[in-house]
């Protein structure tokens, strides 16, 4: 399917995570959406998306420490699926899975990326994987309970790293779409808000490594990268440029040239 930008782009700004839910299911017409979105939207191979339409009681176990709460009364929950024979799965599976996140978003729905602390065997259950597949992540979606449920508002789970932390080398200032593409990425979802993309910026691209800095917190860097990487290119084409991913080798992730 191709990418509705402008839809897309502004979620970016609305996403907050919510692990609270009030237990409302959503319509025949948006669930049946969130369906289709998951279905269709498949821009890299090894990587899809399924709706579990089950409330998840016995896979949310809760959390501990700092940056994770408990998911309750969520109505449904998606399921992100990688098939660990192909190369950049991490990093695919992310980009597939932010879209996925953009488009309930812009519907008026709530999500949360959730990489650990639930019940894979629970998870597993409810699916049909098929060969190499694993579950890399998954989050509920729903209507969020109050807004102050939302994950990290004012704490510092919420706080981003400035700019001159994330970019290695480079002008931001040097092109507008530059800007407007980092600074989508700056409100990008990670594991307990890591943060671990950095950038390089080139002549008519931007490239994404991993800091080896960051901790695991039992997720992978490039799953992080990978929602980074959709998030840097909605702000580019919402400047105007388009571009493609090139992917790397460690510790690089990919670079979006303009085409």
């Amino acid at each position: 399917m191709e990418i509705p930008v402008d839809s897309w782009y502004d979620a970016i700004f609305q996403r907050h995570s919510h692990r609270k839910y009030s237990g409302e299911t959503p319509n025949e017409d948006l669930t049946s959406r969130i369906e289709r979105v998951c279905d269709e939207f498949r821009p890299f191979p090894g990587a899809r998306a399924v709706l579990v339409k089950d409330s998840g009681k016995a896979v949310f176990k809760g959390a501990v420490g700092e940056f994770f709460y408990k998911v309750t009364e969520t109505p449904y929950y998606i399921v992100f699926i990688g098939n660990m024979g192909f190369d950049n799965i991490h990093s695919v599976t992310g980009y597939t899975g932010e879209g996925i996140i953009m488009e309930a978003t812009s519907l008026g729905l709530n999500t949360c990326w959730v990489g650990g602390f639930y019940r894979r065997e629970e998870v597993l259950k409810q699916l049909d994987l098929q060969g190499n597949e694993q579950v890399l992540a998954i989050t509920p979606i729903g209507y969020s309970k109050d807004d102050a449920d939302r994950v990290g508002v004012s704490s510092k789970a919420y706080r981003r790293k400035s700019m001159d932390k994330l970019v290695r080398n480079g002008d931001i200032n040097s092109k507008g779409w530059i800007r407007t593409a980092l600074e989508s990425v700056r409100v990008a979802p990670s594991a307990a808000n890591r943060q671990p993309w950095r950038f390089s910026i080139r002549e008519d691209s931007i490239l994404i490594s991993t800091n080896n800095n960051e901790g695991e917190f039992g997720v992978s860097k490039k799953l992080d990268c990978g929602i980074a990487m959709l998030h840097l290119e909605l702000g580019a084409r919402k400047a105007g440029v388009k571009g493609h991913w090139d992917f790397l080798s460690d510790p690089d992730v990919a670079e979006y040239k303009i085409s």
